[in-house]
Formats: C-alpha cells, structure tokens, sequence
C-alpha cells in the first residue's frame, strides 16, 4: 500500500512538471490557459475542468478554456460558478442535482452528468474576484466516480493563483490596446491585431481608412464634449458594421482604420460606401443639438509583401485623395 501511495505521487509529480516546463515556455494566452486547465484537472483528477471569466459589460461568465466542451456562457449570479464569485467563497458539492445552486441547464444540453463540483474563485492581486476555475467529476484511480476532499481544494488553489495571475496580465495588456473614449483597438491594438493576422503569405485582404469631415469645426461650434459624442457614435456604426475576421481601430483623433481579411478591394469599397451612406444619414443629438456629419473613405488592398506602415500609407494616400476630391466620398486603388 505504501508503495502505491509512493508511485502515485511521484506520477503527480511527474505530470506536475510535465505542464509547468511548458508553461514556462508558452507566450500565448490561450494555450497558456489551456495547460493551466489540464494542470488543475490533473492535479485532483477529474473528468473536466473549466477556466471562467467575469464578463461585467455583458453581464455574463463565460470559458475562456473549458475541457471537452466548446465555449459555455451563462447569465451573470447563476449556477455554482455564479454563487463562487458571488460570494468569494470555494463550493465542494457531492451531489449538485440537489444543490439549488446548481444549474443543469448545461447537462440537459450536452447529456452530461456531474457529479461532483469543486469551484475556487479566481481573484487579481487586490482581491478582487474575477473569474473562477472549476473542476467536474472527481475520479479514482480506475476512473470510477468519487467525491472530492479538501485535498483537492488545496491543490486546486496553487492553479487558481496561476490563473488569476496570468488572466490579470492579459487583462491589463488588453486595456492598453483599447482606446478609452471610444472602447475601440487603438494604434498599439493595431499593430498586435495586424502582426497576428497579416504576414507576407496573405492573399486576399483590404485596409480601409476613415476620417470624420470638418471634425475641427464640431469641436470648435458645439465644444469638445460634443466632439467626444460624435466620435463614440462613429465608433459604434463602425463596430456594429465590422465583418468577421476584420478589426476596426482609433487610429487618432477623428482617424479610424478597418483591417479585412478575407475580403478584396471591390468588396472593401462597397463596404466603406455602405458606412458612408450611414452616417451621412444620421446625425448625434447633443445639448438639444442635431450635428450631421459625413466622412471620407480610402481603400487599398492589404498586400503581404508591403509593412504594415506602407500598408497604411497606401490607405492614407486614399484617404487624402478623398477629402481633396470635395469629401464625403470613397477612393480606392
């Protein structure tokens, strides 16, 4: 028996180091957060595992990694998970269909069944909760299903504290990609968006810049505030005109950028004319003012042989063109 308890520890620690050598290695977020999972799911030996995240915007908790399953989302201050940030408490359930706490909304989807549930709030170093990790189905040796003890709860919380550390990194490296004002990528976002998705392989991809017209005057009729108004509501035509695999960034002041991949320059224009029409037929409300506005496009084609910068620059030179040719138009090359 001794020796068994021996031989199963030294496996722990062999799966233990197993998972940190490549996490000392490992640059990307994601597949830093996938080993993570599997090192908490190793570590008290259970079926699944799940690494959540406190979505305040959207009032939500989703997966950022999930273990056999796809991307799960629920409503914020439900299930186990909403009850663990809730109260900033570890919850150990034996018998979840029992616990009201518990939603099987999940299980009657997938046909699962838990069985077991061990759930530790993910904090940043203020103590702030911010996610939670949670482990499903506690197994023996043979795979049969048991209960998890406090054990577990110990080992669990040395992955929790990685977690929270590696989630609170991107979190701040994320908000220093994102313009305030607007929520937009701004030009640091850019270069990291377009470094990720752009090399001198891409094929088919366009870039779109965008400037707002007479912006100068906005600020200088209705007031700077006024002026803050119009570029959030730009922001938010653009956001909500953005084709998948594209990004749309504050380039600076009243300058914003499209990046498209997949989509070619003729698709790219009928696309910018599109906005275009939009915004010349809306206008922002502020102070009891109406203040119409228009705004000038310039399309080029992302080319991969290019930089990023003359990338830019071919865009730009677009764009120049269209406020030269009288404004409120689209130019392509």
């Amino acid at each position: 028996m001794e020796k068994d308890v021996l031989h199963s520890a030294e496996q722990l620690l062999e799966q233990i180091f197993h998972y940190m050598s490549q996490l000392v290695n490992e640059k990307r977020f994601s597949k830093t957060l996938e080993l993570l999972t599997e090192l908490g799911r190793t570590l008290v030996h259970c079926d699944r595992a799940s690494f959540w995240y406190w979505d305040k915007n959207k009032h939500q908790y989703w997966t950022l990694t999930a273990s056999g399953r796809d991307k799960i989302v629920v409503p914020e201050g439900t299930g186990i998970v909403g009850a663990t940030i809730a109260n900033q408490e570890t919850i150990c359930i034996n018998s979840p269909y029992e616990d009201e706490r518990f939603n099987a909304s999940v299980d009657k989807e997938s046909g699962y069944v838990t069985r077991s549930i061990l759930c530790f709030p993910i904090t940043n170093e203020k103590g702030h909760v911010i996610g939670a990790f949670q482990a499903i189905n506690k197994m023996d040796d043979e795979g049969n299903p048991i209960g998890f003890e406090k054990t577990d709860e110990k080992r669990l919380a040395m992955v929790a504290v990685f977690c929270g550390k590696t989630l609170e990194s991107h979190l701040l490296y994320e908000q220093a990609q994102i313009d305030q004002l607007t929520g937009l990528k701004n030009r640091r976002g850019f270069y990291d968006y377009y470094v990720q998705n752009f090399d001198e392989h891409t094929k088919q991809a366009s870039i779109v810049m965008c400037d707002i017209d007479f912006f100068k005057k906005v600020n200088d009729t209705y007031g700077h505030n006024a002026g803050d108004a119009v570029l959030m509501h730009v922001a938010d035509i653009l956001l909500k005109n953005l084709p998948n695999g594209g990004e749309v960034v504050r380039w600076g002041g009243e300058e914003f950028v499209f990046l498209l991949n997949g989509i070619d320059v003729q698709q790219a224009v009928t696309f910018a004319e599109n906005i275009r029409k939009q915004m010349e037929q809306t206008s922002v409300q502020y102070d009891n003012q109406v203040i119409q506005i228009t705004m000038s496009f310039g399309v080029a084609p992302l080319l991969g042989q290019r930089t990023s910068d003359e990338n830019v620059k071919q865009a730009d030179d677009n764009l120049y063109q269209a406020k030269q040719n009288g404004r409120n138009r689209v130019v392509y090359s």
